[in-house]
């Protein structure tokens, strides 16, 4: 395994990047992101000092923070809510409520659904995660020893379907997928090509394997993984959400720095401020 820094206390040459640039894009995931996992999805709360700093930095005139989840559009303004921000639901593809799939996807995501039903039987406490547009099979209570087998039944029930759906295996689920939702990576990578003269120091927080490609797309931005240490194309490393606001605090800072010393790139262009 290669050594993946610790964000915190490598903080300083971390601020220099900042200083260098002059302002900061930070995407986000969620779900072990910002927040910590819930027994169920619902059950998520946003700590004061994390919604806080969202809404600190979201009014910045250095900052653009981006929320990308495999999680509905609808639910991240649900749970975070705060203006300012650009939500980015199933994985980058939901970037406003007019996304909408083809409906030869949907009939095959319909179909999927009633081919995967029968493992509900075969394995206690799994359950599936109906997001309309994709399909979350997850696993967070079922045994750990029995990950592997279940994720292999459910490679062998979506071979049928590997023309219009593909499935991401995350720690805690496996999300299907119609393969018109590429995925975070290609999300990012397009943001920053949309924004590319007011981009600044790009960062990227996250914590699961669909978040990897995330970390690839910010380059040699601060790339951060949030959770229990395992193999990462990050390049640093935080331990839980709660140290996710204090990076974004710390960013805060430096940006306030930058403002104060007339050295930053000026305000948000038009593209660069969200809609809630």
């Amino acid at each position: 395994m290669k050594t993946v820094l610790d964000l915190l206390k490598s903080w300083d040459g971390v601020a220099m990047q900042i200083r260098k640039r002059g302002r900061a894009t930070i995407f986000l995931d969620f779900d072990g992101t910002l927040v910590d996992i819930a027994p169920r999805p619902e059950m998520v709360r946003l700590k004061r000092e994390a919604r806080e700093v969202l809404r600190r930095l979201a009014k910045h005139p250095l900052a653009a923070l981006v929320v990308v989840s495999g999680r509905r559009r609808a639910e991240l303004l649900k749970h975070i809510g705060v203006p300012g921000i650009h939500y980015f639901g199933l994985y980058g593809w939901e970037r406003d409520d007019k996304s909408t799939l083809p409906a030869d996807a949907q009939e095959a995501l319909n179909e999927a659904r009633k081919k995967i039903e029968p493992l509900l039987k075969r394995y206690p406490n799994l359950w599936i995660e109906n997001k309309k547009s994709s399909l979350s099979v997850h696993m967070l209570h079922v045994a750990k020893a029995r990950h592997a087998a279940l994720r292999e039944e459910l490679i062998a029930v979506l071979r049928q379907f590997q023309k219009k759906l593909r499935a991401v295996g995350n720690i805690r689920d496996v999300e299907i997928l119609p393969r018109s939702i590429p995925g975070k990576g290609i999300a990012v990578k397009a943001f920053l090509r949309d924004n590319a003269e007011r981009a600044g120091l790009a960062f990227y927080f996250g914590d699961d394997y669909s978040d990897e490609s995330g970390f690839v797309a910010v380059g040699r931005g601060p790339s951060v993984h949030v959770g229990k240490a395992r193999p990462t194309k990050a390049r640093y490393r935080l331990k839980a959400p709660v140290e996710t606001a204090k990076a974004l605090e710390r960013i805060e800072g430096v940006l306030n720095e930058i403002e104060k010393g007339g050295l930053g790139g000026g305000g948000k262009s038009k593209a660069m401020r969200a809609t809630a």
